[in-house]
Formats: C-alpha cells, sequence, structure tokens
C-alpha cells in the first residue's frame, strides 16, 4: 500500500444534464510546478454497479508506483440512468480533464490515457472514438486507451459474416464468476427496455465494434480472459484495430474467468494480469513521449 503522503487525493463536480457528478483525481506527492502524464479510469460493474471507492485503494498504489494523475469518475448507472446517461458522463470527465490540466498538475503531451474494465471498457472504447473526432481534442489527443476484459458488441449486434468469430458467448455461457445471462442483464438494465427506449444494440455507441472505420484512434492495450463469454469481441477488437494501422499489445489469459484478478488476486495469474497492466500504461507512456510535433 503506498504511503498517505505519496499523494494526494482530491474531488471535484463535473456538470452534466442532470446536474452534477463527482471525479476523484489522485496525484503523486511532489512540488507544486511538478506535472505528470494522466489517465481516466472508467470502472466496470455491468453498467449498474461501481463507485469512487470500487478502484481507490488500487489506484492509489498505480499513481504513486508509475508517477501518473488519475481520475476516477463516478458515472451515474443503469437502470435508474438508462443509456446514454453513464457513457455521457465518462465523456465530459474526459473533457473535463483535457480543460484542467493544471488544475489537476497533469501535462497530457506526457501521456493522456483513458482506461476501462469490463463494461467501463465498452465506454472506453466508445469515448475513444468520439474523442478523434471531436475539435475539444485536436490539440489535446488521447495519446492511448486500454481495454480490460471489454464488453464491445452486444451478442444481437454480431454481423452475420463475422458469427465464427464469436463463439465464446456460448462456449462460455455457464463460465465462473461471470455467464451470458448475466452479460445480457447488463445490457438490458443499461439500455433499460430497448423496444421503449428505441436503443439499436447495432448503434456503434453501444456496440463500438460496429464503427465503421478505427483510423485515427490512439495505441491500445488490450487484457482478455480466455473462459470469458467476452473474450471472441475482445480478440476481434483488437483485430480491427490493427487492421486500420492502430498500435495494439493484447494480453491473453488462458482459462481465466471474467474478473478473476479481483476474485483471486492473490493467485499468481492476477499477479501476472496486474504486473502486465502496469506495463502496458508503461508501454502506452512511452510513446507518447516519443511522438513528433506534429503527430
Amino acid at each position: 500500500m503506498a504511503l498517505e503522503d505519496a499523494y494526494h487525493v482530491a474531488e471535484y463536480n463535473v456538470p452534466n444534464d442532470a446536474g452534477e457528478f463527482a471525479v476523484r483525481t489522485y496525484r503523486p506527492a511532489a512540488d507544486e510546478d511538478k506535472t505528470f502524464p494522466v489517465m481516466l479510469v472508467i470502472h466496470g460493474g455491468g453498467f449498474m454497479n461501481g463507485d469512487l471507492e470500487m478502484e481507490d485503494y488500487y489506484l492509489k498504489i498505480l499513481c504513486v508506483e508509475l508517477q501518473l494523475v488519475l481520475v476516477n469518475v463516478d458515472y451515474r448507472l443503469a437502470p435508474e440512468n438508462p443509456y446514454p446517461a453513464g457513457l455521457n458522463d465518462v465523456y465530459e470527465a474526459l473533457a473535463w480533464t483535457a480543460r484542467n490540466p493544471a488544475l489537476i498538475h497533469a501535462d497530457l503531451g506526457k501521456g493522456f490515457i483513458v482506461s476501462g474494465k469490463s463494461t467501463g471498457g465498452n465506454f472506453c472504447a466508445v469515448v475513444a472514438h468520439r474523442a478523434k473526432d471531436d475539435p475539444l481534442f485536436a490539440d489535446t489527443p488521447l495519446t492511448g486507451h486500454i481495454l480490460q476484459m471489454p464488453a464491445v458488441c452486444h451478442p444481437d449486434a454480431v454481423p452475420e459474416s463475422e458469427a465464427h468469430k464469436f463463439t465464446s458467448m456460448e462456449q462460455c455461457k455457464d463460465g465462473p464468476i461471470f455467464t451470458r445471462s448475466q452479460m445480457l442483464n447488463s445490457y438490458g438494465k443499461f439500455v433499460m427496455i430497448q423496444q421503449i427506449l428505441k436503443i439499436d444494440p447495432k448503434n456503434p455507441e453501444v456496440s463500438p465494434y460496429l464503427y465503421p472505420s478505427f483510423t485515427g484512434l490512439p495505441p491500445a492495450y488490450m487484457q482478455v480472459c480466455g473462459m470469458d463469454p467476452c473474450r471472441d469481441e475482445g480478440l476481434a477488437y483488437a483485430e480491427k484495430l490493427q487492421a486500420h494501422g492502430v498500435s495494439t499489445k493484447v494480453d491473453i489469459y488462458p482459462g481465466a474467468p471474467h474478473g478473476f484478478n479481483v476474485i483471486f488476486g492473490e493467485t499468481n495469474l492476477a499477479k501476472k494480469w496486474n504486473a502486465e497492466y502496469k506495463a502496458g500504461i508503461r508501454w502506452l507512456l512511452s510513446l507518447a513521449t516519443h511522438r513528433g510535433p506534429c503527430d
């Protein structure tokens, strides 16, 4: 555990269409004029669960060990706040970060990353796509994004011609920790009865795998679990990133179920997951520092 005097924590309120939501920032203890790369963190939880406390302990460690600023987002949850409330909160938090680097002691030129786990990986993929075409980020583009065991294609949205790539939803439907029925329930609560809200699962902002182009996305690091209903959509997403020329690294954990790194955190495989996550962040930061002035 990082010593309490090794980091500073602060909370801020960010406006949204319902009022405001909170972000919690973490920065290494240092002279007031020192700046750090920054990473926005999007927790998982099936679109329905999670809060600022979910990742708090680990983010303090990550902040000190990697010497970077972290922004933890308390986005609105389904079903009380159906699509796209939580997604829009995450994007507002990303925009807030881009507008306020001095406030949080960040230097976006040293690294500007967004990272999401599970359904947080879904949001991460979508906001990366949004940001690449948003003039707000023209001068401060994302330099990397991280998708951990992501859900990136609703089962009802899988293209028929690519169905052979998406077998894990059936193969791992009764897997430990997270099953296919739980995955479908998460999507259902997220869109909150899609027939009523007219939400199309083929909307790329629900199923980011379906974006027609990945060109211009920042470099990506991904972690995929072998016994996860979401396994194949993660692998297919990585393949599509690479096909569009996006620098991409993927680590795969054979036989591991969705969320194993939390439930079985003391296992060697979970420790490997955490070590490789940190290595993935370092890799993305190294790419950011080697970008040219016109990149």
